[in-house]
């Protein structure tokens, strides 16, 4: 192993000892938090907490974590060890670490070898888990295989669409529970193909409705024209919204100011509309697609007003 049990700290380790020592004796009394140096980003969000704790549940008995983390806090890297390892070693290191502060660490000569490759990063905390993923993975992929490559982006500029259907309720009552099951079969499966063959996906459905996601505005106001007329041969009225912005994943599932936008224009659409707002319209500036302006709105939970439009053709 590269690390050893601490016995006689040596003049090197003094000061990084005697801190974990201060750091420790704050946890156990209860004046101090220990995800405050391990994962500061993460230290007051509840959810993550709670996850942290039931994993560590399932991970090790109270006896055993007792020992897991005795033996992170008394022991010290073993530097003449370092020599004996003849496969290349990666040290990710964040700069602003206050568990391991950049001092303790690049004072080891061991770090110093030919062999050691370390790489400072941007941020506070300890855990590589949490933070800026995404830098760290990267280093990673380009140690392995010499290439930074990162993990599809979290965040990203999408046509965000919601469909929804008009009187369902009403529908739904005059035809029974069998029949109009059978024609919200028929809805979801128009709307898929139509989304898919355009390029999009359904992120989820809402009932009488949809959630997807574009490539590009001219490709989701096709969709929702298409959609339009070919639930219309069904005998179904659908209103759609659009909106260009940038959408966070959560999973399968998105979120963001923009999927909140694409709901309530979608909402102040009436029977067979389709309405956009502004960004979709200069998206398709120059493309023979003709929009009708419908005058600015607020919008529900959305700060300002938003200027909109109803999309007159598919393009």
């Amino acid at each position: 192993m590269l690390y050893e049990p601490l016995v006689a700290a040596d003049d090197r380790w003094d000061a990084f000892a005697q801190r974990r020592v201060e750091m420790v004796t704050g946890i156990l009394s209860g004046e101090a938090n220990v995800f405050d140096w391990v994962a500061s980003s993460r230290a007051s969000d509840p959810a993550f907490l709670e996850w942290y704790a039931r994993a560590g549940r399932t991970g090790a008995s109270p006896a055993t974590a007792q020992r897991i983390w005795a033996s992170v806090l008394k022991s010290r890297p073993s530097e003449h060890l370092f020599d004996a390892v003849a496969a290349p070693i990666l040290v990710l290191h964040r700069r602003d670490n206050e568990w391991v502060t950049s001092d303790n660490l690049f004072s080891f000569e061991g770090l110093q070898t030919p062999n050691v490759t370390v790489v400072e990063l941007d941020g506070h905390d300890h855990f590589p888990f949490v933070g800026e993923v995404d830098a760290l993975v990267a280093e990673i992929a380009d140690f392995v295989v010499g290439e930074h490559r990162l993990p599809p982006p979290e965040r990203l500029l999408a046509a965000v669409m919601f469909t929804d259907l008009v009187d369902s309720t009403a529908r739904a009552a005059s035809l029974g529970d069998a029949h109009w099951k059978v024609l919200l079969d028929r809805h979801d499966t128009a709307i898929r193909r139509t989304v898919g063959r355009s390029g999009g996906t359904v992120v989820k459905t809402t009932g009488d409705g949809v959630l997807a996601l574009f490539p590009s505005a001219g490709t989701a106001v096709y969709a929702g024209a298409q959609l339009c007329d070919q639930l219309a041969t069904e005998g179904l009225a659908v209103r759609v919204g659009i909106h260009v912005g940038d959408i966070d994943r959560r999973g399968t599932d998105v979120s963001g100011l923009a999927v909140n936008i694409a709901a309530r224009v979608m909402a102040a659409a009436g029977a067979q509309e389709v309405f956009v707002t502004a960004s979709v319209v200069a998206a398709l500036a120059g493309q023979p697609v003709t929009f009708a302006a419908k005058g600015s709105r607020e919008l529900k939970g959305v700060p300002g007003t938003w200027d909109l439009f109803q999309a007159l053709d598919g393009g």
